[in-house]
């Protein structure tokens, strides 16, 4: 099993530097994401990882061997590209089998991984066909596949599900999860997808203006986002921001105290400037006046099946509430929103950074 490591990891194009100092540390075995906007650098780095990248300075180590300058055949990494890059006028078994005659693998030893990758990736039925004749989905299973025999350590994806449906995205998503659990390989993954990023890996490393701006675990991004980046990039709808001031335990949302001792890492300066985030899972919907709760008006409600996105207004403050589909309520009705201390998350205002 193979790990990977970043060392002081730099990319520039000409003057305009692209990545800097980029440190990353990814064990044997590890499912890591590469999560941001585009434009961040994610598929820049995963370029270099694989060698298809010229890096400016720092290192790069693939199983505690430095591969910075090493071609990108003698990494031990396959990769997955969102095009697919299938060879048109080959079968699905000759676009499997290619890359192993040409390293000069012996025929049996071709012949049982070409039928080991189609059984575990369900294409058996498809090796004999042409790419022209499969679906977006399918080809997509044939590009895996065809990373799958060559047996790496190493896998790399590049954003290898963003051309297909919704539905296919979920099914392949699945596919790949249960890949990783079979092959136990170390598998970085690049996306813009928050939710293939929360559903697909073991850590998520969110990137934003060339660095890396928080990594840790699912939960850890969602629940302790780092800045408001983050706590606005994960999450669908994203968090609420609300502009406050702090007043002893208290901060002053819109001439409205609400406590916030709970949430807190250490007591804040009165007066100073923060911003208040609270996911819209976590607002609480009065339809009837509460004195702990935030008056507001019901702008938009947009049925979700089991649940309801309630989108509220209080003067020129925004404010998105998840409710349960059962809740009747309707725009232009007035609501009050409960805001419970311990699910709130106190950003600074100037840096963005969570205090």
């Amino acid at each position: 099993m193979t790990g990977v490591q970043l060392r002081n990891l730099g990319i520039r194009y000409g003057q305009v530097e692209v990545l800097k100092g980029i440190d990353l540390d990814i064990p044997p075995s590890e499912f890591i994401v590469l999560l941001g906007p585009s434009g961040c650098g994610k598929s820049t780095l995963l370029n270099a990882i694989a060698g298809l990248q010229d890096v400016a300075e720092g290192q790069i180590l693939i199983g505690s061997h430095d591969m910075t300058n090493v071609e990108p055949k003698n990494r031990g990494i396959a990769m997955v590209f969102q095009s697919y890059a299938l060879y048109p006028r080959m079968s699905v078994r000759g676009n499997l089998s290619f890359g192993l005659k040409v390293a000069g693998t012996a025929k049996p030893e071709i012949e049982k991984r070409v039928a080991n990758a189609a059984r575990m990736l369900q294409i058996e039925p498809l090796l004999d066909r042409k790419p022209s004749e499969l679906s977006g989905g399918q080809r997509q299973r044939v590009a895996i596949g065809r990373a799958v025999v060559r047996d790496a350590g190493v896998f790399l994806f590049d954003e290898p599900l963003s051309n297909l449906d919704a539905q296919l995205r979920s099914d392949l998503r699945v596919e790949i999860k249960r890949l990783h659990q079979r092959l136990k390989s170390t598998m970085i993954y690049v996306t813009h997808d928050q939710i293939e990023a929360m559903t697909l890996a073991d850590r998520i490393v969110v990137m934003k203006d060339r660095i890396i701006q928080q990594q840790g675990t699912p939960d850890e991004i969602y629940n302790k986002p780092a800045n408001t980046f983050v706590a606005r990039f994960v999450g669908s709808p994203a968090m609420n921001f609300l502009d406050a001031a702090v007043e002893g335990g208290d901060v002053i949302i819109d001439g409205k105290a609400v406590r916030i001792t709970s949430a807190l890492q250490a007591p804040l300066a009165n007066g100073r400037k923060v911003i208040v985030g609270i996911r819209p899972e976590d607002v609480v919907l009065h339809a009837e006046e509460a004195a702990s709760g935030v008056a507001v008006e019901v702008d938009v409600v947009e049925p979700m099946g089991a649940e309801k996105l309630v989108w509220c207004k209080r003067g020129s403050i925004g404010i998105c509430a998840k409710t349960s589909a059962s809740v009747s309520i309707k725009p232009g009705d007035k609501a009050w929103l409960g805001l419970s201390e311990d699910r709130l998350h106190i950003f600074d205002a100037d840096s963005g950074k969570r205090v």
